[in-house]
């Protein structure tokens, strides 16, 4: 087992972990309906605060500038001053099933949540009530959700196997893709907006090209029959993975190489996962109550040789071609003859996922 620079014993279970873009400041929420402030320096990582915003378990959170958001198994939804941590606005049955996944769609205001039933609904912070509820296209809980870079396109991740593609802003179905082999329990968009990826039950990352939502374009194994339940989105193509064994795993995923772990948290399963403010060290939450920080030098080391490798195994590959050319064209040249196959090539039929909801 690799040794964690440090970590932080917390006397409940904890559910998530977030950083704040533009300050020093992390949040853990637990089982008891509690938001606790951390401290991450050097030597040590140390309690700032808590308060509890929830009756019930608070599964996830959200740093928004000054606000936080969090949702909870209570069906409450609460945002939160973080200067003085008290309650700027509850909605206290914000679903009618307990929530499970949080996001913001768009400009700090705009945001989503989904709930144990499949039902999304998006809120605008500045009013009182939420602007839509989505007709459910899902029979079971949303997991998570991503967002593209201009916030138009949200996609949902579910415990049915499918994900769910959202116009944000006319509030309309994309698309849906077909049932995956396993339940799907996270959703990135990932490789500069091309791709979405979508850790499951089984192990596996579902690769989904952009635009073609009706199945999957790739599948990454990562550990048999381990499911993956957080993903950190370290880069375009490198992904920090929490998974069921309590293993910090690290892969490069275009191209897919394995990298390093970063650690784990002795066969505990890992909730939570977020880059530190000073983007040093991953933080890691799991089942043993502990907040581990692990450095990521040796992942960096990996990352550069990765990208040298490529480098270099192109720079060979351009070498060869550039040989060959140089000798084909010293030899006679051979009619080629073209082979055609007597096997009929049949195109499958593609299912239109578009649908108006309005």
């Amino acid at each position: 087992m690799k040794k964690p620079k440090k970590c932080l014993q917390l006397d409940s279970l904890p559910f998530d972990i977030i950083t704040h873009d533009s300050q020093d400041l992390t949040a853990v929420s637990n089982i008891e309906g509690e938001v606790i402030f951390i401290s991450v320096k050097d030597d040590c990582i140390s309690k700032v605060a808590t308060f509890q915003p929830h009756s019930d378990s608070a599964r996830r959170i959200l740093f928004s500038d000054t606000s936080l958001l969090s949702i909870s198994s209570d069906k409450s939804l609460v945002i939160s001053d973080i200067e003085t941590r008290k309650v700027k606005k509850r909605h206290e049955h914000a679903h009618e099933h307990a929530l499970y996944a949080l996001c913001e769609v768009r400009d700090e205001n705009v945001f989503a949540t989904g709930d144990d039933e499949g039902v999304i609904k998006l809120w605008d912070m500045r009013k009182d009530e939420p602007i839509v509820m989505i007709q459910p296209e899902h029979d079971n809980f949303i997991s998570s959700f991503s967002v593209d870079s201009s916030g138009s396109t949200l996609l949902a991740s579910s415990g049915d196997g499918r994900l769910s593609v959202w116009n944000s802003r006319q509030r309309k179905l994309i698309a849906r893709s077909d049932e995956c082999d396993a339940e799907l329990l996270t959703c990135d968009v990932v490789h500069a907006g091309g791709k979405v990826v979508c850790g499951d039950g089984e192990g596996v990352l579902n690769v989904f090209s952009w635009d073609d939502w009706g199945d999957i374009s790739d599948r990454i194994p990562v550990q048999e029959e381990v499911s993956i339940d957080a993903v950190l989105c370290y880069s375009e193509d490198v992904l920090v993975l929490g998974c069921m064994d309590g293993v910090v795993r690290a892969t490069a995923i275009f191209p897919h190489k394995p990298l390093p772990h970063l650690g784990d948290h002795s066969d505990n399963p890992i909730e939570g996962l977020a880059l530190s403010h000073d983007g040093q060290e991953i933080l890691s939450i799991g089942h043993d109550y502990v907040v581990r920080a692990w450095s990521v030098e040796q992942m960096d080391a990996a990352i550069e040789k990765l990208a040298n490798d490529s480098s270099d195994s192109e720079g060979d590959s351009e070498k060869d071609s550039d040989e060959d050319d140089s000798s084909e064209d010293e030899k006679p040249k051979k009619k080629k003859l073209k082979h055609i196959s007597s096997r009929e090539i049949k195109s499958k039929e593609t299912a239109d996922f578009f649908s108006d909801l309005a």
